[in-house]
């Protein structure tokens, strides 16, 4: 939240939005990347290869694809540039690869190791939904912010869901980048937005029941059922003898 904070605030002085602040979550991107690669550690938040298992149950994460899609039936804005639009693309890439590796990769991955799945798929996504009450600060009304919220809880119920039933993060992070980026092209439309959050979160709501139909079916991946990678021991200093010379 300070880093976009801080990134908005200097592209509003160099006059071209989202740039700096797209500087910096490329930058904190690449650098957890980085670090999470040590160990194992960032494939067990979620991010590894695909495989073929890895679309069984989700229903080809088509309900996904629909939320994304449908926001371009509002039209897409006529007021951005080549520049504003790709800057747009790039950050809200950065966006859905860090809340998903926060919300769903760290956060439910934590929970669950000291608690249960079901807890952690809960907590996972109300938080998910509370954390976007940062869209304040940016300027959005506090009805549309509450409305947000509360749509934003029953998606990220949801995306733990996928989480648990595949192991894997990354459909869920390009699904996140495509729904960011439709909603921040396309026309701002309060009255059919409102319609469109309704079907939304109807769709929502049976695409939850479904998954967990799947899980108390099958259970969960078993890339949820690995420990956590081991820290590697850290090594200690060699205390050199002191010689004694005899007299």
């Amino acid at each position: 939240m300070v880093l976009v904070g801080i990134g908005d605030w200097l592209s509003e002085l160099i006059g071209e939005p989202n740039s700096v602040t797209t500087v910096l979550l490329v930058a904190l991107s690449a650098l957890l990347i980085l670090y999470l690669r040590r160990d194992g550690w960032l494939s067990y938040h979620g991010v590894r290869s695909l495989r073929r298992s890895d679309i069984d149950g989700t229903l080809l994460y088509l309900p996904l694809v629909l939320i994304a899609l449908m926001q371009y039936t509002k039209g897409l804005r006529d007021d951005l540039d080549l520049t504003a639009v790709l800057l747009i693309i790039a950050l809200m890439i950065c966006v859905g690869f860090l809340e998903e590796l926060i919300f769903r990769g760290m956060l439910l991955r934590g929970i669950q190791r000291t608690s249960n799945l079901t807890r952690a798929i809960v907590i996972s996504g109300v938080t998910f939904g509370i954390g976007h009450i940062v869209n304040l600060a940016r300027g959005m009304a506090p009805v549309d912010q509450a409305i947000q919220i509360g749509f934003g809880i029953v998606l990220g119920i949801v995306l733990a869901l996928l989480f648990a039933v595949t192991g894997t993060i990354v459909p869920l992070i390009v699904f996140h980048a495509l729904l960011n980026i439709s909603g921040n092209l396309t026309v701002a439309n309060p009255a059919s937005e409102s319609l469109m959050l309704a079907a939304t979160t109807v769709l929502c709501v049976g695409y939850a029941a479904y998954l967990v139909s799947v899980l108390r079916r099958r259970g969960p991946s078993p890339d949820l059922l690995e420990p956590a990678p081991r820290q590697p021991p850290r090594s200690s200093p060699r205390v050199h003898p002191t010689t004694v010379r005899q007299a």
